[in-house]
């Protein structure tokens, strides 16, 4: 029996990929939880593994979710692509001034400080994870558009990749403000687009395979022992001859948003043994109560990750709490935004459906 049909089988949702893309939204708030409030070293212990998960657990794993998406979505067509895309772009920065252009322009009233206007500018100008999967749907839209195979998608994705390092630095604000949506500039660009495409497109090639896959236990058996290949592979090269240490290449700042081929390789071999180890959960009935929270919140990650920003942006900013360097509190602190986050997502999705009723 062939392990790849021509037809498709796995339509509709799959289980793990609502798991890792549930899971990946509240890893992600973990890690600017740490980030913003408190601002841990990377050397502690507790900050090594919020940043493991809140890494290629979360973002990364997101963008290739957001490829494999593509493939499952009914409404992949290249006008729905293109306009959910501008939509996600507008909201990148409409968020950007809600959650952290807003507190610093009362700030700015408050005092008449000009300093506090110039940060309101740069936050909303900031791009961030929305702009980056915006892009990523303009992407594909043309693609689709032009009607292009899968390996075509792929080879104009290492072009884009290989671009990405060719490209100056930008010191202009006004034009890296533009600028920042395609190439690393500073520390107001994210998530720029060249850096970042390969994780939608290994998500958009894992997509095709799965949705064709005749017998997934043996297809995420496979992928899981390629996975961890790759990344034993590459972690015990690194250590031997110490070309780089894994900690400092993927979790410090400008290397974070700056990915090479060696983190795609790296990072991505971490992300598929994930979604591998997540199918494998999901087949247990014990936990069917767990992973029907994580789908729910993969049903509302949108609105969850607004919400999260919105509390994190203002808590920074005005900082009306004095947050000590200690991983309970810390932990405690994450636990309670997640629960805030989960909690507006609720209340908004249901005031969503008071209107379409």
């Amino acid at each position: 029996m062939k392990l790849f049909s021509d037809e498709q089988i796995n339509s509709g949702r799959q289980k793990e990929l609502d798991w890792a893309r549930g899971l990946a939204v509240i890893f992600m708030i973990f890690k600017h939880t740490k980030e913003f409030l408190p601002g841990f070293a990377l050397s502690s212990t507790y900050s090594k593994v919020i940043c493991f998960f809140g890494g290629p657990l979360a973002a990364p794993t997101f963008m290739i979710l957001l490829g494999a998406g593509i493939v499952y979505s009914r409404n992949h067509s290249p006008k729905k692509l293109a306009l959910r895309g501008l939509n996600l772009i507008i909201l990148n920065y409409v968020l950007n001034f809600a959650a952290f252009g807003i507190p610093e322009l009362i700030l700015f009233i408050k005092t008449m400080d000009a300093a506090f206007l110039d940060e309101c500018v740069i936050y909303t100008l900031g791009v961030d994870i929305l702009a980056f999967a915006g892009l990523t749907f303009l992407f594909f839209a043309l693609m689709k558009k032009l009607r292009l195979a899968t390996v075509d998608v792929v080879f104009i994705t290492l072009i884009l990749s290989c671009l990405n390092f060719l490209t100056p630095p930008v010191d202009n604000f006004s034009l890296g403000a533009i600028a920042g949506l395609f190439i690393y500039v500073d520390d107001n660009s994210y998530f720029p687009f060249l850096s970042w495409i390969g994780y939608p497109v290994m998500g958009y090639v894992f997509g095709m395979f799965l949705k064709r896959c005749t017998d997934k236990r043996l297809f995420y058996k496979y992928l899981f022992a390629f996975s961890i290949f790759i990344v034993t592979a590459i972690s015990l090269s690194s250590l031997k001859h110490g070309f780089f240490e894994i900690w400092s290449l993927y979790f410090g700042s400008k290397e974070y948003f700056r990915q090479d081929f060696i983190q795609y390789f790296l990072v991505g071999g971490i992300c598929f043994s994930w979604i591998s180890i997540l199918f494998a959960l999901s087949e247990a009935k014990a936990l069917d109560f767990a992973g029907k929270q994580f789908s729910r919140w993969s049903k509302n990650v949108t609105v969850i990750f607004v919400a999260h920003w919105m509390i994190v942006g203002w808590l920074d900013i005005f900082n009306p709490i004095n947050f000590p360097e200690n991983p309970y509190v810390n932990l405690i602190t994450g636990t309670v935004i997640v629960i805030l986050s989960d909690a507006a997502s609720a209340l908004f999705m249901s005031l969503r459906m008071r209107r379409k009723s």
